[in-house]
């Protein structure tokens, strides 16, 4: 199991606070107080910097108490979230040394194997951006041929790089199951997908345990538990399974999302127009960012802002707005600022024009419908 602990750049630290005290620190509280398991973490270098205003010291003492008791590793990823196929490449270069910067003077951690990265979000050419010796996909990377053939597996091999696969399945369960979850049916549900002496992976938000569902911290803690399943680090499932990674030339453009490549985070008009003031600021800058306009672009590349236009379900445009705001300030000049001033009209006309509440209720509709079948 990997868990993914984030929270955007521009979040309010009142709730990223609150998210800490519902979620992350009584996660890592029960996990400290266990034994006998393995666990994954990838922790946001964003959300690393916004605990550290917080002066919460105990999360970064449980964290480095959890690693060198050998019960967790720490994986790396991009600074402030991008998605990374859509995001010009040098800058994603540049996120995922400064995250890797990041884990290593705040948590201690001098190297990492692994790679998250977010929402799964991987093709080709990305792969071949990120340097590491395994990295969390999603199965729908995969052609249907090879999920059919090799459905039991989890682990396969493009180039040099494990690729660890992702249960669609049992992340579902994990995340949306409608009511409280018992850890029965997890492991019911793990048993059916995986041999004895098997692998599953899924890959989670931190926040489902705790802060989203209050319910699942007791069911993670009953997992640890439980005899019939072992957590492992995904380390050590690439050193125990990696002879039997199947090898593979290509992955589908994919996430773990419902959507057809990237599409939830690029497929209507305000998406497209936030990713032509991007685009816009990024030619108008490029070689020449100062420390600080160079952060306040990289934060203003997260994923989160594209997501939460999509209006399928989420829509924040006050984040938004924070989001446009940071790329703006990156640069003066008219035509981007034409731009900026556009994409604000049209996105504060869309919310007053009604039509996010028909997105609300169309997806809404759309997520009974499949519960009920």
């Amino acid at each position: 199991m990997v868990l993914h602990f984030y929270q955007p750049p521009t979040q309010e630290l009142q709730i990223t606070e609150t998210v800490l005290k519902s979620s992350y620190l009584p996660l890592l509280r029960i996990l400290s107080e266990k034994s006998g398991f393995g666990l994954t973490l990838n922790i946001g270098g964003g959300l690393i910097l916004q605990l550290k205003k917080l002066g919460v010291n105990e999360f970064f003492d449980l964290v480095k108490k959890l690693i060198s008791d050998g019960k967790i590793e720490i994986v790396n990823s991009v600074m402030y979230h991008p998605l990374i196929p859509i995001i010009p490449k040098d800058v994603v270069v540049r996120q995922i040394k400064k995250n890797s910067q990041t884990l290593k003077s705040l948590l201690g951690v001098e190297t990492t194997n692994g790679f998250f990265p977010p929402e799964l979000a991987i093709d080709n050419e990305s792969l071949n951006l990120i340097d590491s010796n395994y990295i969390f996909i999603d199965e729908s990377s995969l052609e249907t041929r090879l999920v059919a053939k090799r459905a039991k597996d989890s682990i396969t091999k493009y180039g040099e790089k494990y690729l660890l696969i992702n249960n669609r399945e049992v992340c579902n369960l994990l995340r949306a199951y409608p009511k409280e979850l018992p850890a029965k049916t997890v492991i019911d549900l793990v048993q059916k997908n995986c041999d004895e002496d098997g692998l599953i992976v899924t890959a989670n938000d931190a926040e489902l345990f705790g802060h989203h569902y209050s319910e699942r911290l007791q069911v993670l803690s009953d997992l640890l538990n439980e005899r019939e399943i072992k957590f492992i680090k995904a380390s050590e499932a690439v050193v125990k399974f990696g002879s039997q990674a199947l090898v593979v030339s290509k992955v589908l453009p994919s996430t773990w999302q419902d959507c057809k490549g990237f599409s939830l985070w690029s497929k209507n008009a305000l998406q497209k127009k936030y990713l032509e003031l991007l685009k816009i600021i990024y030619e108008l800058t490029l070689g020449d960012l100062s420390t600080t306009t160079q952060d306040l672009f990289d934060q203003g590349s997260s994923s989160c802002y594209l997501y939460w236009l999509s209006n399928w379900p989420w829509w924040h445009p006050d984040l938004v707005r924070k989001g446009a705001e940071n790329l703006i300030k990156c640069t003066k000049n008219a035509e981007a600022e034409a731009v900026y001033r556009d994409f604000l009209d049209k996105m504060w006309e869309y919310h007053r024009s009604g039509k996010v509440e028909i997105k609300y209720k169309e997806y809404d509709e759309k997520l009974l419908a499949t519960r009920s079948k």
